[in-house]
């Protein structure tokens, strides 16, 4: 039995893999800032992970998964979307805190209690935040638009909330406060170019939303 990576190394797998689901260039200081971390610490752990086979850094510095690596960090990204998923649906914890508490139970699951765990949910498709759970064949709709694309007066469905945004709990409380959760719909009221946000209307009332936390919530139009 291969021995399993460390806390440590899997938290690196699974930044990494979300990266490369947004499309985002992974280089070390990406990682430094998503995992608020010094440059130095970062480049050790990547040096231990390219000598264990895990990533490829090339020539500008940018850093490739493996076969092998990639096989881990989908694995645990399917874990953590699944426990959070747990927690949410079946313990009840609030949806701004699942990320936190998933990164807790996460690394503790063994294959079999994880695959239980998928068959006691029935096997769902996203994570309560809306990201698809890798092996359930579930993709993001090909209509999605970031909310910052938005036109005054479009009655929008909130489809995901990226990834990047969790690991603030006040911010996700805030969403959580002002229903801008997966499924939840929302009319755009105004788009204001001076101060960079966007004004919703939603069962919550209004709420104001900067762009820069918009650009990444994925939404998808109403037809009315």
């Amino acid at each position: 039995m291969k021995e399993r990576a460390s806390i440590v190394v899997e938290e690196y797998l699974q930044v990494i893999y979300s990266l490369l689901s947004e499309g985002k260039p992974i280089k070390a200081v990406n990682l430094a800032n998503r995992l608020e971390t010094s440059p130095s610490t970062v480049h050790a752990t990547l040096s231990r992970m390219q000598r264990d086979a895990l990533i490829n850094i090339g020539k500008k510095k940018e850093i490739e998964l493996t076969e092998e690596g990639f096989k881990k960090a989908e694995n645990l990204a399917a874990r953590h979307r699944l426990v959070e998923t747990f927690l949410c649906d079946t313990l009840g914890i609030p949806w701004h805190e699942v990320h936190t508490h998933a990164h807790v139970m996460e690394h503790g699951l063994t294959p079999l209690i994880e695959e239980k765990l998928a068959e006691f949910l029935n096997f769902p498709e996203t994570c309560p935040h809306g990201t698809p759970i890798p092996g359930s064949n579930k993709t993001l709709p090909e209509n999605m638009i970031q909310l910052d694309a938005v036109k005054n007066g479009d009655q929008i469905e909130i489809v995901v909330i990226d990834e990047s945004l969790e690991d603030s709990v006040e911010l996700m409380r805030f969403l959580e406060e002002k229903k801008i959760l997966p499924g939840k719909q929302h009319q755009v009221l105004e788009t204001l170019a001076v101060t960079k946000t966007i004004i919703l209307e939603s069962e919550a009332g209004q709420v104001t939303i900067p762009f820069d936390i918009a650009n990444k919530i994925g939404v998808i139009p109403v037809e009315e």
